[in-house]
């Protein structure tokens, strides 16, 4: 009993751990086993009673036979046995004897005959390795060659003949485990081991060993029974016929392959396939790059590709078409960090202001040369060589094309001509706010007295003022809202030097000037 509570234990303790293994294709299965093994019988013999003071043994020796098997889907199978022992000796002596006090140890050849059928369950431990609880019954049988034969003249004790005990069997039923090693497909190493029990085995020698006739006396049996206990340890090969094909050879029969024609030698998954470790759909033997990221594109090799040349792989690239030479981000998106449109990398000024007007290169514009850029200039238009705010704004204009002779004050045809020309420049500047006043400064050089210079200075601002009002020049509203005037700085404002005829000249002229 002791060996059955172990091999439920045993069992148990398989089904455990073979159940993660479960999925994997069980080789040897759905297919007939034939398997040829040789091994020993253990343990055959009894041990000494009171009425039975004899004890016997046969010997290990050379047992071999076969066994024939249908192992069906799920690891269930049945398989007969027949195993053969010869050889073996039978070791007897009268110990405790009290018939024949005087008998000596003696060896008999024997032999015996041991077939009949088990269920087996096979547990999986790895696509090439089984373990399998098998429990079953039979038929056990023994002929030990020769034996004493009793003395009739007098019971109990023997005579000087001996005799053939002949053929003696007994039902047996058996309990085991046993292990397979598959070399291929078909072929595996088989070991096993099992213990047999038969519940009154070789009582007509054990009654002959013992000096009786018969194993009754009368009305009463002499001999209790005993039951028989031996022990098989046994290894041989399994060859392994039919099962589901697998034409593909990857250990997954073809009903269920979706992969039928793997290369031989690729490890495959439950289902046949080859193994994608980065699940790009290049399987792992064919594949050159093998860590490649979830998402990517990749060729035919596995590598990834990146068609914008950006760093990002197609596929996980949100932005594929991005230009050469762009900076993008994780998602393989440009980046844009002074937000003018040209993205990092190709931009060539990278801290544009906001709202700046930028050309390809990613640079400022400014079109009317006045320092604030396209885009930020509120007053686009200005006229060249103007002074303006921080909105691009006129604040001032020195009107270089009006020029006065010294000691005049009269406009010439072409500077009234340019005067006309700039209030229609100005007057596209209009004030966003509508407001402030246009002033006409009048500025002279230093050649005369200073009160002189002032007078001349005012009266040149007025010319201009004059001709304005004379042929109708509104400047941006200015004169219709009664904002313009005209203002004398005589000699004090000099932009030139006085020591020549060049800087006095520059220094006689007139400014729009917009005081806001």
């Amino acid at each position: 009993m002791n060996y059955l509570r172990s091999l439920l234990v045993l069992c148990a303790g398989l089904l455990v751990v073979s159940q993660p293994l479960q999925a994997q294709e069980k080789w040897g299965q759905r297919g007939l086993e034939i398997n040829a093994f040789y091994g020993v019988l253990s343990g055959i013999g009894g041990g000494e009673t009171e009425a039975d003071p004899t004890q016997f043994q046969i010997s290990n020796s050379s047992y071999f036979g076969g066994r024939l098997g249908y192992v069906f889907g799920g690891g269930f199978g049945i398989e007969g046995f027949f195993g053969y022992l010869t050889g073996a000796e039978a070791t007897f002596a009268g110990l405790g004897n009290p018939r024949n006090e005087n008998s000596s140890f003696q060896d008999d050849a024997a032999e015996a005959v041991n077939y009949g059928g088990d269920l087996v369950y096979w547990f999986q431990l790895g696509k090439n390795a089984q373990i399998g609880a098998l429990a079953g019954a039979g038929w056990s049988a023994f002929s030990i060659d020769s034996v004493r034969v009793p003395d009739v003249s007098n019971p109990g004790a023997y005579g000087d003949g001996l005799a053939d005990s002949g053929w003696e069997g007994a039902f047996t039923w058996n309990y085991g485990a046993a292990v397979k090693f598959f070399i291929t497909r078909s072929l595996a190493i088989r070991v096993d081991w099992r213990n047999y029990v038969s519940p009154d085995g070789l009582e007509r020698y054990r009654c002959t060993v013992n000096g009786y006739y018969e194993c009754t006396d009368v009305d009463e049996r002499i001999l209790e029974p005993k039951t028989l206990m031996f022990t098989e340890f046994s290894g041989g090969l399994s060859l392994f016929l039919g099962g589901p094909k697998d034409s593909d050879g990857d250990g997954v029969p073809d009903d269920r392959d979706l992969c039928p024609n793997t290369p031989k030698g690729v490890a495959v998954d439950d289902n046949g396939c080859a193994f994608d470790d980065d699940m790009d759909g290049v399987p792992n033997y064919l594949d050159n790059c093998p860590d490649t990221p979830q998402g990517a594109t990749v060729d035919a090799s596995g590598c990834p590709m990146d068609s914008d040349g950006d760093g990002v792989y197609d596929g996980i690239d949100q932005c594929p078409n991005t230009p050469a030479g762009a900076t993008v981000d994780s998602r393989g998106c440009p980046t844009d960090s002074d937000g003018d449109g040209v993205y990092d990398g190709i931009d060539q000024c990278p801290n544009t202001p906001r709202g700046a007007t930028v050309d390809a290169t990613g640079c400022p514009m400014d079109s009317d040369g006045d320092g604030v850029y396209d885009g930020i200039d509120q007053c686009p238009g200005t006229p060249a060589g103007a002074t303006v705010d921080e909105r691009g704004c006129l604040v001032s204009i020195e009107l270089t094309d009006v020029e006065f002779e010294f000691d005049s004050y009269q406009l010439t045809p072409a500077a009234a001509a340019y005067v006309r020309e700039m209030a229609d420049a100005i007057a596209e500047q209009a004030d966003p706010n509508g407001t402030g006043i246009l002033e006409l400064r009048g500025h002279t050089d230093s050649r005369g007295a200073a009160e002189y210079n002032q007078m001349l200075s005012e009266r040149r601002a007025q010319a201009v003022l004059d001709y304005m009002l004379e042929v109708d020049i509104d400047i941006a509203g200015f004169r219709a809202q009664d904002r313009i005037r005209a203002v004398g700085f005589g000699e004090t404002q000099p932009i030139d030097t006085n020591d020549t005829d060049e800087g006095r000249q520059r220094n006689r002229r007139v400014e729009f000037y917009i005081i806001r």
